[in-house]
């Protein structure tokens, strides 16, 4: 992979991780109180960014053959690199809640872009999926096996907090008492490394992969696909012939 390609790589994953992060600032402070130090610490976060993704948005017009279909196609950008700090020359709280909310989701397209990208290339949403299902049953049977037994354990929303904890962090809150507890929680510490592991390996299979290659490979095996195909039709005529004679 040529140094271009990597840092391209390395200015996607950048730039989701940002975006992800300003989600999750703009949706706490738009529904819990929060201090003017922070509030104030979020608006620059998100005005950088916001500058980030309109040089990005500009180059990206730049590129293109067909500037106004990209903007048509893409019109949701613009709300995206809007500040947030720019919402407050309207006077209704809700009329600045709802633009947040917009600006959010115009950002989680954008995330979602890269992000449905990054999980297609990498097969990470079969990773996913199975990880949600491990968590899924790990809260189930871990209820079902510690409540009444286990003090700790008062509801099944401390399952699922348990079942989180451990499979995420290898941190285990809620200590189980019973054989099959323990069973379950040691299976959840081995379904979040193995993620952890596969996650890493397809970080490095993405940076290292190359597009050029692969669609040379794609390439040659349509050429052979269809070199064959010419055959098996001559070797068809050839038998046609054969039987006349």
């Amino acid at each position: 992979m040529s140094s271009n390609q990597k840092k391209l790589k390395y200015k996607e994953l950048t730039l989701n991780v940002l975006i992800l992060i300003d989600i999750i600032a703009i949706t706490y402070i738009s529904f819990y109180p929060s201090s003017p130090v922070l509030i104030y610490s979020i608006n620059i976060f998100d005005f950088l960014l916001c500058v980030i993704l309109f040089i990005e948005f500009l180059y990206n017009i730049k590129m293109k053959k067909d500037k106004w279909v990209f903007i048509k196609e893409n019109w949701t950008d613009i709300l995206a690199f809007i500040p947030i700090y720019y919402f407050r020359i309207f006077r209704f709280t809700r009329l600045i809640r709802l633009l947040r909310l917009l600006k959010i989701l115009a950002l989680f397209r954008k995330y979602l872009k890269g992000l449905f990208k990054f999980l297609l290339e990498t097969h990470m949403d079969q990773a996913i999926g199975i990880l949600l299902f491990a968590m899924f049953c790990g809260t189930l049977l871990f209820y079902s096996t510690e409540w009444g037994v286990n003090p700790s354990l008062k509801s099944l929303a401390d399952s699922l907090w348990h079942t989180i904890t451990t499979t995420m962090a290898g941190e285990v809150i809620i200590a189980p008492i019973t054989f099959y507890g323990k069973l379950i929680t040691i299976l959840l510490m081995f379904v979040g490394i193995t993620f952890f592991g596969f996650l890493t390996a397809s970080l490095a299979s993405w940076f290292v992969k190359n597009p050029e290659e692969e669609k040379e490979l794609q390439d040659r095996i349509k050429f052979i696909e269809k070199k064959i195909d010419k055959l098996q039709n001559e070797i068809k005529e050839l038998k046609e012939i054969m039987k006349k004679y």
